[in-house]
Order: C-alpha cells, then structure tokens, then sequence
C-alpha cells in the first residue's frame, strides 16, 4: 500500500473502534486490485459526529463507512438518503457526491447476501432479533425483504422495538412483527423460531447477559451473533449445544463492505481477498 498526494481517502467512524477489522479488509482489497485508496479509523466521540462529518465535505474523503454508536445519529447529518438508510433511518455508509454527502444502508444487501451463502432460507421463517439498533434495523428490513412470516422484537428499551415495528410498517410485505418482553418469559417465543439473531453486544463473554432459556433452542434453529468475536459467542455456544446451527457476523461483515466498496469505487471488490486477511487477522489476535 502507498500514501501519496494522489491517495483517495474513505474510513470508518465509530467509537470505539480500536478493535474494527474494516481497515484491513478495505486495505486488503486496494492493494489486490492496485487502487491507489487508503482506508482509515476515525475515532469520532460521541457528541462530535456533526463536526466530523461536516469536516469531510472539505477534506478529500470519497466516503466513510458508519459504526457504534452513530449510525443512526448520522441521518441527521446527510444531503440525501437512498432508499434503505431512509426507511431505517440509519446509515453505515457515507458517499460524497461533491459536497454533498449521501447515506446509504449496506447491512441490508450485507444480512441478506450472509443468509444465502450459509443456505437460511428467508421465506417464511419465524424470525427474533434480540435489539432493536442499527444493525437490527436492516436485519429486519432484510427478514422483511426475504418474506419471513413473523419477526419478533425484544430490546432492553421496549421504546425502540416499538420505533423499529413502525418502520418497517409499509415495507416488510405480509411480515406480521410483535415486539417482546427483554426478559425470560418474553424470549420464550425462542421455542416458535426457526431463526434467533443477537444484534447487541450482549453475551459475548457470559451468556447469562440475555435472559434465555437456551434449553428452548434445539435441531432445525439457527442461531446468528452479530458478533465477530476471535471465537464463538457465549450466545452461540449455548445455543449450538442444544442442537443449533450458529454462524457469526464474519460473513455480513464481509458482505455489507464489499457493497460499500462498490459505491466508492464503481468496482467489484475482491472478496475472497477480503476474506482471507479477515481470517489471518482472526487467527493471529487468537
């Protein structure tokens, strides 16, 4: 990778983000197709995001893409909004069109092309998120999109399953959507599921961080985190004991950059490059 004074810029803003992989895939992918781009972390404070993103209109950014905690505080901030960031109301992905900056949701295209690599049919699944923030958003959308029957809501926050129910109401087709109790007799309705997807940072580490009975989980469920975590997920290794298949946010990670990737550039990225340096990195920080 070179840095000169030709380089085009595009980055990730988020915070924290000391522990982001976005940096090596997008940079793994330049390198492979000998683009003269470089990808690099904003550290962008909560509190700060309308100065940082106004700052790229004047900075020779091409783009960046959106993490924790803003995503959907950058809504706030764009020019324009295409069609998935203005239904949820949550962006992970900026273009700059001159000035002009432009939201975009790449989780959406990200969840979906994740489900049909690992062969989770979409079409009338029972479905329950567990959270109700920017990346449970396009998944639901994508669940929605895909023709699921039922899709469940559980959050801390009862207010926000409520916000993200009345979203998708006009966009999710003939999907009948409930929100759910955060609690252990609300996430009972694990028992009717076909499909459980953890979209919080909950139970990584201890299980016990979301009140589940995981006995309620057994042979023909799928069990999603999220989560990229060097190993599997507390949630995943409970559910996966009881019969469950899992699978982490590795590929929606993969899958929501390369659509970035391609907004920015006009190009198909890379992706079984992208792919491996995501695996090296997994190993070496194991």
């Amino acid at each position: 990778m070179r840095i000169d004074g030709v380089s085009r810029l595009v980055g990730l803003v988020g915070y924290p983000i000391e522990h982001t992989l976005s940096p090596m895939i997008h940079n793994a992918a330049f390198d492979s197709l000998r683009l003269n781009w470089v990808y690099v972390p904003l550290r962008v404070h909560p509190g700060s995001l309308g100065p940082a993103l106004e700052g790229l209109r004047w900075l020779d950014f091409s783009g960046v893409n959106v993490t924790i905690p803003h995503k959907v505080e950058t809504v706030r901030f764009m020019d324009d909004l295409r069609e998935e960031a203005r239904i949820l109301e949550a962006v992970n992905t900026v273009v700059k069109e001159g000035r002009d900056l432009i939201g975009y949701n790449t989780d959406v295209r990200g969840f979906t092309d994740f489900t049909f690599k690992r062969g989770i049919g979409l079409a009338s699944v029972s479905a329950l998120l567990i959270g109700a923030g920017g990346a449970a958003r396009a998944v639901a959308l994508a669940l929605a999109r895909g023709g699921a029957s039922k899709i469940a809501i559980a959050n801390r926050t009862p207010g926000r399953a409520e916000v993200l129910r009345s979203m998708l109401k006009g966009a999710t087709g003939h999907s009948e959507i409930s929100v759910e109790e955060f609690d252990e007799s609300g996430l009972r309705v694990i028992r009717e599921c076909d499909l459980v997807i953890n979209c919080t940072p909950l139970a990584v580490e201890d299980a016990e961080e979301i009140p589940i009975h995981y006995d309620d989980f057994g042979d023909g469920q799928w069990a999603v985190d999220l989560n990229y975590s060097r190993r599997r997920t507390a949630f995943l290794e409970e559910a996966c004991k009881r019969g469950a298949s899992g699978a982490n946010g590795e590929d929606m990670l993969l899958f929501q950059a390369a659509a970035s990737f391609r907004l920015w550039t006009g190009m198909e990225p890379p992706l079984d490059d992208m792919r491996e340096v995501f695996i090296e990195t997994i190993k070496g920080d194991r």
